[in-house]
């Protein structure tokens, strides 16, 4: 059986589909093994779950923009995917696997250029409340790992996954970053708590765009919290330089860290060393409730949320609607954490699973037991 682990999206997608390659690799030993990358910031990622996992160490291919397509790009005859170009300029090779696992929907694509030979399997990024997980895309794929039962009836109900098709896994970052987590230096050099400030990326979502620099400034007026603002990672990704120097700037020494672009916004360091979460519809809320702590939810285009299961995390803390009660809600969030305590036990069983362990070694187990019974 020969396998291929493609990588042609965001970067930190590695983190939620290789370690199940590695764990296919000891569960499998007769199955090829492969992974191909978009950009050396993949490879990197990859060189560092291989280390996690001793003797799994797969062949890794490049996939670049064929020449021709970065030309017609380049003279604006056809539209500009670098995605799209790269599954294209590689179906020959493409077509040699028995299945092609992804972490992403673009590649969806590739159904119509592939035979029926070759299963096309989905590893969803994240596990938040969100209704893009229900993507039309997903009656493409021939096999889906789901994170968690959440998600599960989601997809369900929407008819984008049926029975015989999936399996419920648990989330595969998760436990990765748990067992590649070491004993990291504090954030800050002082004992006040570590406020994290993650805003979606999406402008109609975030809170970024209207309260952002607000939220920024309440902190840098108090003294009893330090801040961290690393927004995902999209958030600023193609930004001019001059923005991005100019949000810099508003960082202070031992008080206010900003972090717009690095690595550190997608290996849980923020999520995991913080205490208190701010934000709004980002998932990585679930990353940070992998150990249950207080969070504040900011409600910056007045959303009526409260039967809405696109806002279902917002039941996890405080919501509020204006900066100006901030800092007395992330004081009541830390003084009543346990009020929400068991919710938010409740949710993360339910969006990731209650067994983190084992997440990655259940999605290669299920992917093979599908692949050698169709």
């Amino acid at each position: 059986m020969r396998v291929l682990f493609l990588f042609v999206g965001e970067h930190h997608h590695v983190f939620h589909a290789l370690p199940v390659a590695a764990e296919m690799a000891r569960l499998r030993p007769g199955y090829h093994i492969e992974v191909a990358v978009a950009s050396p910031s993949h490879l990197r990622r990859v060189e560092s779950i291989k280390a996690v996992y001793p003797g799994f160490d797969p062949p890794v291919r490049d996939l670049p923009v064929p020449w021709l397509l970065r030309t017609l790009h380049a003279t604006g005859w056809i539209p500009r995917s670098a995605r799209v170009s790269r599954l294209l300029g590689a179906l020959g090779w493409l077509r040699q696997f028995d299945a092609i696992v992804v972490p992403e929907r673009t590649s969806t694509i590739l159904r119509h250029f592939l035979s029926s030979r070759t299963r096309l399997i989905f590893t969803p990024h994240g596990a938040g409340d969100r209704a893009i997980m229900l993507d039309p895309r997903d009656r493409h794929f021939d096999y889906v790992l789901v994170a968690g039962h959440k998600s599960e009836r989601r997809l369900r109900e929407a008819g984008t996954i049926r029975p015989g098709h999936y399996a419920v896994n648990g989330y595969v970052k998760l436990e990765l970053m748990q067992r590649m987590m070491r004993s990291a230096p504090p954030l800050f050099d002082n004992a006040r708590p570590v406020v994290l400030y993650a805003p979606h990326f999406r402008p109609d979502l975030s809170s970024w765009p209207r309260v952002g620099r607000a939220v920024i400034e309440a902190f840098r007026q108090q003294q009893r919290y330090n801040l961290v603002f690393a927004p995902h990672i999209r958030l600023f990704y193609g930004a001019p330089e001059t923005l991005k120097a100019g949000l810099q700037s508003l960082a202070e020494p031992g008080r206010i860290l900003v972090d717009l672009d690095s690595d550190r916004l997608v290996d849980m360091t923020y999520t995991a060393s913080a205490d208190i979460y701010l934000g709004d519809v980002s998932s990585q809320v679930y990353e940070f409730l992998s150990h249950p702590r207080p969070c504040v939810f900011l409600n910056a285009h007045g959303v009526r949320w409260q039967e809405d299961p696109n806002y279902r995390c917002w039941s996890l803390g405080e919501v509020i609607d204006d900066v100006a009660g901030l800092l007395p809600a992330i004081d009541r969030a830390v003084a009543r954490h346990g009020d929400h305590l068991e919710t938010q036990r409740a949710a993360l069983a339910d969006s990731v699973g209650a067994d983190t362990a084992g997440a990655a070694r259940r999605g290669a187990a299920a992917i093979a037991e599908f692949l050698e019974s169709t």
